[in-house]
């Protein structure tokens, strides 16, 4: 069985890789506003499992720079 992280863990992660442009990526992705997804990356509102896992894999593979 694999284990996830947990959403906290996952925000953290995309906020050390996160790029230009991800934002409106998720946001075609999930369907949520930029806005809301800008939110939830500065700590005003909490993440969702399916933001969480959008975030994963959008930064998965990046390097922490």
């Amino acid at each position: 069985m694999k284990k996830s992280m947990n959403r906290t863990a996952t925000l953290a992660f995309y906020n050390a890789r996160k790029r230009q442009g991800d934002n409106s990526r998720l946001s075609i992705m999930t369907g949520l506003s930029e806005s809301h997804i800008s939110n939830v990356t500065s700590g005003r509102r909490s993440i969702n499992n399916e933001l969480a896992d959008a975030m994963y894999s959008i930064s998965r593979r990046r390097v922490n720079a």
